[in-house]
């Protein structure tokens, strides 16, 4: 049976010739998230034939065929690999395995997330204990399930949680020093500069940080609670429930790909925005900066956000490939 090394290796030669179509590509995706150990082997691969790539640039001085050569431990591919009815020859086919142990004393291999969002992207997964996990906007997490514990780390962004109730294995999400404990409910998280934002939707959890003097809280359904952190001091503030669950639903109202404006400023809106958009919008005009919306926009929608922010404070709006501008 081929390792996960060996099926990394066959990935990364298949998308690097090209080969790779929309089921293979969803394929290879499902590969992925099935063990946090396969986009390891995976990104250790890509990386390996970025690597022989240049090598084969560089004179031959650097590194040579030979020495490739006698760091191969197995050859899992041959030179030609029939892929769909094609038969490509690959330049990466034989040496990368050996290669990759060549080089993996000098380089130490960035760990990447168990799943992962881009820049205005939403996700869905489903976890190993049948829980639920959605994704927001440029979001990062980590999975470490076992017989007693579900630990999971938020690297950054935002992620709601319908967990799968299980009393004798607690679901712990943990972001910087923060800690965040179910058994069976639904909550979302939220990493920002100044702390942790909590908000459940069904249930009760318990929320701490590392250290801190006092003792863990309790958050419930309804509620909104902000875990301050700062390097002279650390806090606990909890919100009041909203009136009918208002202000949890506008929260999350990203799982819909909404935005849901209700008296925040053109800044704070634009803040919000610039989550979901590789194109930022800046703010320069103090009035617009100022006014408050009301609305419901896509996050996709920035441009036409900005656009109805300049036409009701009175202010210009301006756009180019990097940025849009109202002053």
């Amino acid at each position: 049976m081929p390792s996960i090394d060996e099926i990394a290796n066959g990935w990364a030669v298949r998308c690097d010739a090209g080969l790779l179509d929309a089921a293979q590509t969803q394929a290879l995706e499902t590969w992925l998230s099935a063990d946090r150990r396969h986009r390891g082997a995976y990104l250790r691969a890509r990386a390996t034939l970025q690597w022989i790539d240049q090598a084969r640039d560089c004179d031959d001085r650097a590194i040579t065929p030979v020495q490739i050569q006698r760091a191969v431990a197995v050859k899992p591919f041959p030179p030609t690999i029939h892929v769909a009815g094609k038969a490509i020859r690959s330049r990466w086919a034989i040496g990368i395995t050996g290669a990759a142990a060549a080089i993996g004393a000098f380089m130490l291999w960035p760990s990447s997330p168990d799943y992962a969002t881009a820049v205005g992207q939403h996700r869905e997964v489903m976890l190993a204990d049948g829980s639920l996990a959605a994704l927001n906007t440029d979001t990062a997490l980590d999975v470490d399930y076992s017989a007693s514990r579900r630990d999971l780390t938020l690297r950054s962004g935002e992620a709601w949680f319908r967990v799968a109730h299980n009393r004798a294995r607690p679901f712990e999400v943990k972001v910087g020093s923060v800690h965040v404990r179910a058994t069976g409910t639904a909550f979302a998280v939220r990493s920002v500069d100044e702390g942790v934002r909590v908000t459940v939707t069904e249930g009760r959890v318990l929320a701490w940080i590392d250290g801190a003097p006092h003792k863990p809280i309790a958050i419930t359904m309804g509620d909104q609670a902000f875990l301050r952190q700062s390097s002279t001091k650390q806090a606990l503030t909890i919100t009041e429930p909203s009136p009918a669950g208002t202000d949890i639903e506008q929260a999350l109202a990203w799982r819909r790909g909404e935005i849901v404006l209700d008296g925040q400023t053109g800044s704070e809106a634009a803040e919000e925005f610039n989550r979901y958009n590789e194109r930022p919008i800046r703010i320069r005009n103090a009035r617009a900066a100022r006014y408050q919306l009301v609305g419901y926009f896509q996050t996709s929608q920035s441009l036409e956000f900005a656009t109805a922010l300049a036409r009701i404070s009175g202010a210009r709006l301006s756009s180019n490939r990097n940025e849009i501008i109202i002053e």
